[in-house]
């Protein structure tokens, strides 16, 4: 129809015009059934709409084709007309979520306006279908165009759209007025989240791991069975308990000391109950031996007036220099060092962390609570001190163990800033990639 009384160029003009309608409107249309389809949650649903539509477009390719025969090299024999249409439905189908993409991410909002989709949509099958064109010069015009808009796509795909930042902060759960960052001399960043510089946002702990205390505490359990033919040094695990592997010594009273590179103690018989004294690597053998030795069922005072019944299952000693308390599941006391600032990587460790200022008290749950010069308010807690200062409509806190110093902590609260966009860009987990355009997106990025 198109080829009678015309010449090659207007039959070339009229198969990309009719290629172009094609495209402008069976994607679109297709979406709309895919969308409709995919509600439904029937996966034989989805696949029937993929394959009617397919179907159809292809028909039309076909049609277009076998009207318009004399404009492309491949337009002879019903093989060829099949072999080109596939090519424009795929390749067309390929550049138009390409560049449906691409629209996207530049915040042009084709995708948005029918209008526009319709007009754009049908250019990527127009430029495969010009590319099978007779005559050198149409095939190698639509091919440079094809190049050169896919390498536009391809820059742009590689950026981040306005979307994609707000959405990543919202997926890592932060939020840009309260994400703050510090960097404090002579500590590093406890989860590195990448920001660059020593800079953090959560804990630090000192760079020189020798600075850390080593940690100190004490358990004592009891335990109501042992484990059949399980033995160390002669004698018999109990269940569920901590000290059944490793190396054992029998003490020349009978006792048998247990350690490992975890932890070290001892398991003795206390009336009906099988009690377990197991120490840090850091607490002394010696004390250890001494509580295995002086274990007494637990008192009410031990018990700290938690309301817990003395059932037989909570048994104590008396440590030198630490304090003991009730523990839940199993029943047992822990016990700690009676000085605070000796006792693990908290009692060294800071942490900066921002809260919204509205209606907030800032000396609540405190020891002691006072203003300071530039803003700051210091304040001390059982096991914390540190720095609050008002910046806008948050406060941030910088607060460490008892045994970092006063003025490192002030500095700290005086230098933490808000962290730049492309700080937090550096910081933020990569995207998970969803679909093959996002996949594309996401390998693009890895050069």
């Amino acid at each position: 129809m198109f080829e009678r009384g015309t010449s090659r160029p207007a039959t070339a003009a009229a198969q990309l015009l009719a290629v172009w309608a094609v495209g402008a409107v069976a994607p679109l249309l297709a979406w709309q059934a895919l969308l409709v389809a995919a509600f439904s949650g029937r996966m034989e649903a989805l696949a029937a709409v993929v394959l009617v539509a397919a179907s159809l477009v292809l028909a039309c390719l076909i049609l277009v084709v076998s009207r318009t025969r004399t404009a492309s090299r491949l337009g002879a024999g019903g093989g060829r007309r099949v072999v080109w249409a596939l090519l424009v439905l795929c390749g067309g189908t390929a550049g138009w979520a390409l560049g449906w993409a691409a629209t996207d991410v530049a915040g042009l909002g084709v995708s948005r306006s029918p209008l526009l989709a319709a007009l754009l949509g049908g250019v990527p099958f127009a430029l495969v279908a010009g590319m099978l064109l007779r005559g050198r010069r149409f095939g190698l015009t639509a091919l440079a165009l094809s190049v050169a808009l896919a390498g536009v796509a391809v820059v742009l795909l590689r950026r981040e759209s306005p979307d994609e930042f707000p959405a990543r902060l919202a997926a890592a759960g932060v939020r840009g007025e309260t994400a703050y960052v510090v960097a404090i001399p002579g500590y590093r960043p406890v989860d590195d989240r990448g920001y660059g510089k020593g800079l953090g946002s959560g804990g630090f702990l000192p760079a020189d791991p020798k600075a850390i205390p080593p940690d100190r505490h004490v358990t004592i359990t009891a335990h109501d069975r042992l484990v059949p033919g399980e033995r160390m040094c002669g004698q018999r695990n109990a269940q569920d308990s901590l000290l059944t592997w490793g190396s054992c010594e029998v003490e020349p009273d009978g006792l048998v000391y247990r350690h490992n590179e975890i932890q070290h103690g001892y398991q003795v018989r206390a009336g009906r109950r099988h009690v377990t004294v197991i120490g840090t690597p850091a607490v002394d053998r010696g004390l250890l031996r001494a509580a295995a030795r002086g274990l007494h069922l637990a008192t009410a005072r031990e018990l700290g007036g938690s309301g817990l019944e003395q059932t037989g299952d909570y048994y104590a000693a008396r440590i030198p220099g630490y304090r003991g308390q009730p523990a839940g599941a199993p029943p047992g006391m822990i016990y700690a060092p009676a000085d605070r600032t000796g006792n693990g990587a908290r009692t060294v460790m800071v942490t900066l962390y921002v809260t919204y200022a509205a209606g907030e008290d800032v000396c609540f749950d405190t020891v002691a609570c006072a203003p300071d010069a530039g803003g700051l308010t210091y304040v001390r807690r059982r096991d914390t001190h540190g720095y609050v200062i008002r910046r806008g409509q948050v406060n941030v806190r910088v607060e460490g163990g008892l045994r970092t110093g006063r003025a490192l902590l002030r500095q700290a609260a005086l230098d933490a800033r808000p962290a730049t966009e492309e700080e937090l860009r550096r910081a933020l987990p990569p995207p998970e990639p969803h679909g093959p355009v996002e996949r594309f997106r996401h390998w693009l990025r890895s050069f």
